[in-house]
């Protein structure tokens, strides 16, 4: 599955990001003539997913084109992450619940019925793919992940309607929070900060002479800027908060200069990016948003582990780069802060604060304080 996230094969999903990103703006647009409060969390949840429905299926969920951008879908995969703590230290909880009737557990919890209700659309489109043997024409198998797998070489047991559920869901639901949120929390930190914006528009109109032409990943990957507030972003509010990982036949050791280490195979790891990312030696003045780093220091990168390292590092990461590129670049070479001198669109926070980018509780991903209405804005 890998060869779909390449940076190759990436480049070529350009249009489809496209698409759902013209989309993305006519919501702003649309936000912009009415007035309304753009929930701009869920609005990038609904993007994202868009996104990887497209790639994966070949049929976008449409979530852009729907009046709340399906929040309940979002309130109904956190209520699933509350569970996360419980499942990890009782192992028969996990089994027990996915065994347990869609009903049943909607009723313990009912704000689970909207992902029920996404889980069963995806299970109804691999089931037409299966059945319909599309996944067998080359042209589908080369531009969707899941008519790439079925059409694969891998044994049948790895073909089942319930495997590949498995993978779908995996990609949806890894595909859009860590993304969405991310770019939530950059776009927040640049409407806060002016000077910074402004830095990165001077950038964008060099860049990008016309305001309403959609970038390509060319034009913005390079432009030193942009990269800096992306990385920063990436630092200051990583998506995932752990994964672990097991050496199944080897004892792992490590030495230090005062001791040394052995972790006995089969042992569960894990760690979080955040504090490395977080640590005043490496990062002076940790938690303000300072893109400037990046660009005096390039060699900052080895210490961002927002996506992990290595060979297990995370799948995504070239489809997270391209996102936060083309949604970054397109937001901002339109829209300025409020408050500018110039004529053009205003992007404004609406009762949104450092409060609701806080990242306070662990469920796999991370979450702000209860209560929170995440980032909101207005246009103008």
């Amino acid at each position: 599955m890998g060869n779909y996230f390449s940076k190759s094969n990436i480049r070529r999903l350009e249009p489809t990001i496209q698409e759902s990103l013209a989309k993305f703006l006519e919501r702003l647009e649309k936000s912009r003539s009415s007035g309304e409060v753009i929930p701009l969390t869920n609005a990038l949840r609904a993007l994202s997913c868009d996104i990887i429905t497209s790639y994966s299926f070949g049929t976008s969920s449409g979530f852009l084109s729907r009046e709340d951008y399906n929040a309940p879908l979002w309130q109904g995969i956190y209520s699933s992450l509350e569970f996360g703590h419980w499942f990890m230290h009782i192992g028969w909880l996990g089994p027990l619940m996915e065994a347990l009737p869609k009903k049943v557990s909607a009723s313990l919890s009912p704000s689970l019925a909207s992902l029920f209700e996404m889980e069963d659309q995806w299970d109804t489109q691999i089931q037409e793919i299966q059945e319909s043997k599309s996944y067998r024409d080359p042209k589908n198998s080369r531009k969707t992940i899941l008519h790439g797998l079925l059409n694969s070489d891998l044994p049948e047991s790895e073909k089942t309607a319930s495997r590949v559920w498995q993978e779908a869901r995996l990609l949806v639901l890894a595909g859009t929070d860590t993304t969405a949120t991310t770019l939530a929390s950059i776009i927040y930190r640049l409407l806060s900060n002016p000077l910074i914006l402004k830095r990165l528009r001077d950038e964008l109109v060099k860049a990008m002479p016309d305001p309403d032409a959609l970038p390509t990943g060319a034009q913005v990957e390079q432009l030193p800027c942009l990269t800096a507030i992306i990385q920063e972003g990436l630092r200051i509010q990583p998506s995932a908060t752990r994964m672990t990982r097991i050496a199944p036949t080897e004892d792992l050791r490590f030495h230090t200069p005062t001791k040394d280490w052995v972790v006995p195979k089969g042992t569960p790891m894990t760690m979080s990016g955040r504090p490395s990312q977080r640590h005043p030696d490496i990062f002076p003045d940790p938690t303000t948003f300072k893109p400037e780093r990046w660009l005096e220091n390039p060699r900052l990168d080895k210490y961002l582990l927002t996506f992990s390292k290595g060979t297990r590092g995370c799948l995504g990461i070239n489809l997270a780069y391209q996102e936060l590129y083309l949604v970054l670049a397109s937001v901002f070479r339109k829209y300025n802060v409020a408050g500018g001198s110039d004529k053009g669109p205003k992007l404004a926070l609406y009762e949104t604060s450092d409060r609701d980018v806080d990242m306070v509780t662990d469920m796999m991903v991370w979450l702000p304080p209860a209560g929170s209405k995440e980032v909101r804005a207005m246009a103008s």
